[in-house]
C-alpha cells in the first residue's frame, strides 16, 4: 500500500510538471505546425487574409506606420514565471538589449516583406518577433507571418533572448496568433481610412 501510495504521488508529480500541449492550435485556420531539431512542435507560420472593397492608403506606407522593429530589453529582474511558482526578485542581473534593425526589408511589386516585434501580456508581457510578408490582391491582402519566435520580458535567470513557439500551453500559442491578427487589423484600418 505505501508503494501504491509513493508511485501515484512520483505520477502526479510527473505529470504536473509537463506541459500540455494546446490541441486547439493544431484546428487554428492558417497555422503550419513543424518540429524543431529538438523534435518539439513549434508554430513555424501563420497565413490570413483579410478583404477590402476600396483601399485609401498604399500597403508600404501603413505598414510602416503601424509596425515597429524597436529594440526590445529583457531583463531578469522581477521574474514571475509559472503561475504555480513564487515570483522573485533579481536586482543583480542584468538586461539585455536587442537590436532588430530596419522594419522594410523589401517592397516588390504588389509585395512587402518586413521584420517586425509585438507584444502580449500573460502573467507578464511577452514579445513576438516575426517576418511578416504581405501581398496585396484584387480584393485581400494575404498576410504571411513567419519566423516566429517569443520572448517574456521578465527571463529569470536564464536570458537567452528570442526562441520558437512551442505548441505547448505554457508558451501560450494562441496568444501570439492573437497578437499577430491585431498586427493584420492595425494595417488593414489604416489602409481603408
Amino acid at each position: 500500500m505505501k508503494k501504491l501510495l509513493v508511485l501515484s504521488m512520483t505520477l502526479v508529480t510527473l505529470i504536473g510538471c509537463t506541459s500540455q500541449k494546446m490541441m486547439s492550435i493544431y484546428h487554428t485556420q492558417g497555422v503550419e505546425i513543424t518540429q524543431n531539431s529538438s523534435g518539439d512542435d513549434i508554430v513555424n507560420k501563420y497565413t490570413t487574409s483579410i478583404p477590402f472593397k476600396t483601399l485609401h492608403a498604399s500597403l508600404p506606407i501603413c505598414i510602416a506606420q503601424e509596425l515597429d522593429n524597436n529594440p526590445v530589453v529583457l531583463t531578469s529582474e522581477n521574474y514571475f514565471g509559472s503561475p504555480w511558482w513564487y515570483s522573485y526578485n533579481l536586482p543583480s542581473q542584468q538586461s539585455i538589449t536587442l537590436n532588430r534593425g530596419e522594419t522594410i526589408k523589401l517592397v516588390e511589386g504588389k509585395q512587402v516583406v518586413v521584420n517586425a516585434v509585438t507584444d502580449y501580456q500573460r502573467n507578464t508581457k511577452y514579445f513576438v518577433s516575426y517576418t511578416l510578408t504581405a501581398t496585396r490582391n484584387q480584393h485581400s491582402i494575404n498576410y504571411l507571418f513567419s519566423n516566429i519566435k517569443q520572448a517574456p520580458q521578465y527571463t529569470g535567470s536564464i536570458n537567452d533572448g528570442f526562441n520558437n513557439v512551442k505548441t505547448e500551453q505554457r508558451s501560450h500559442p494562441d496568444l501570439v496568433i492573437e497578437a499577430l491578427n491585431k498586427e493584420a487589423i492595425k494595417i488593414q484600418s489604416c489602409l481603408l481610412k
